[in-house]
């Protein structure tokens, strides 16, 4: 049996590009597909104009590392053609969704002209690249899919926004969409094994979506080292949430909380940091949330230094990148089952049921109020975060993939 060779195929720099380069250093990547880098084919021109235009430095900032450039092929025709489509067409996610599936098909298609050299399997990200799936299978390539969200994600905010009008724009009809590009999902369809960072993701795709048990694994993610090198400065009182305040991440369940709280304690100051619409920023019950917009990468790590405790209260994650940054800032962590973390129960945090603001509240006062409980949380939250570097995920990467059967 020939050793296993990977194509990887995503588009942007998913993680840092961290799956080609743990595969490339493992000498078992082929090659790897994408839509445009800064330091490979006619992106590394581009790039040169990165001090003239906020979208080269953007694309400057796209780095393939070192091993894997050699082995990337990119298409940057084909993002200029999307990018110029996404400039004129209208608000409407029905069109960006048909306009993004519309460029996935054709970068799939140029992928697969480039052929698949001595590769045994694919590794693709949640679909994409949907085309390059279907002729890889074709050529008996077996076929590895990340699942990176929860794929009932589309079916749960629906529910939500149903139950909370005015918060968001009502959901659109998706599904008809993707039934103009192919009849049956090619992500189920065509995937051999997946890839779940949390067991959220992995029951979901078994018990939603029948998937059998044996071709799911999971590979927790991980986190950089400048949250792990930082010392923690928690402002008594302080509650963190960091993420886009929306429905999914149950932002309006946070507001519940701090409305309770408001009545039952002092001191607390709830701090949001990420991307907020004005429909829910207004929202009458969100008034004890202070909304900080969007805070930088390079500024959020100072966030969870002063956090006194973390809070996600989301309803659909893959396995949310923020509770491990949390984590290894020593930040106890109150979240959900939907999050996928690697938070545990009573003893890094807690784990309140999804959609329970009673419960959240009383998670948020307990170790607020109950500071030797707080301490000892912080110092297991550290402690937890150290077997969940992204140097664990390669090594936990690389040992699934050996197990794919050729």
């Amino acid at each position: 049996m020939k050793p296993a060779k990977y194509i990887v195929a995503h588009v942007g720099a998913r993680r840092g590009y961290a799956v080609p380069a743990i595969l490339a250093s493992a000498g078992m990547l082929a090659r790897f597909y994408t839509d445009v880098c800064g330091n490979a084919g006619l992106g590394q021109i581009l790039a040169a104009g990165a001090p003239f235009s906020r979208g080269l430095a953007n694309l400057a900032a796209r780095r393939v590392p070192s091993p894997v450039t050699r082995l990337t092929r990119t298409f940057p025709l084909r993002t200029a053609l999307y990018t110029y489509r996404e400039h004129f067409r209208s608000t409407s996610g029905i069109q960006y969704l048909r306009n993004n599936l519309t460029w996935q098909c054709e970068l799939g298609r140029a992928a697969a002209r480039s052929g698949f050299g001595d590769a045994t399997h694919l590794f693709s990200m949640l679909g994409e690249l949907p085309t390059l799936i279907l002729a890889a299978k074709r050529s008996g390539l077996r076929i590895v899919s990340e699942v990176y969200i929860l794929l009932s994600t589309e079916r749960i905010v629906a529910e939500e926004g149903r139950l909370f009008p005015g918060w968001e724009p009502p959901s659109e009809d998706f599904d008809t969409v993707r039934r103009e590009f192919f009849s049956n999902d090619v992500l189920l369809t065509q995937s051999d094994s997946f890839i779940c960072p949390s067991d959220a993701v992995r029951d979901d795709l078994i018990f939603s979506y029948g998937v059998e048990p044996g071709c799911a694994a999971v590979v927790p993610y991980g986190v950089r080292s400048l949250f792990l090198d930082q010392t923690p400065q928690p402002h008594r009182g302080r509650v963190l949430f960091v993420g886009t305040a929306d429905l999914r991440k149950g932002i309006h369940y946070l507001a519940m909380a701090a409305n309770k709280l408001a009545h039952r304690a002092s001191g607390l100051e709830f701090r949001v940091a990420g991307n907020v619409s004005s429909s829910v920023s207004s929202q009458p019950i969100c008034r004890h949330l202070n909304f900080l917009g969007r805070v930088p990468r390079d500024r959020i790590h100072e966030e969870f230094q002063t956090a006194d405790v973390f809070v996600l209260p989301t309803l659909a994650e893959g396995s949310a990148g923020v509770t491990y940054e949390a984590l290894a800032a020593g930040v106890p962590v109150i979240t959900t089952k939907s999050a996928g973390s690697v938070v545990r129960d009573a003893i890094d945090g807690r784990i309140v049921p999804e959609r329970d603001p009673d419960a959240l509240a009383d998670a948020i006062q307990e170790i607020i109020e109950d500071r030797a409980l707080r301490n000892r949380m912080a110092t297991a939250a550290r402690e937890r975060a150290q077997d969940f570097t992204w140097e664990r995920y390669g090594e936990r990467l690389l040992s699934q993939l050996q197990k794919v059967p050729n």
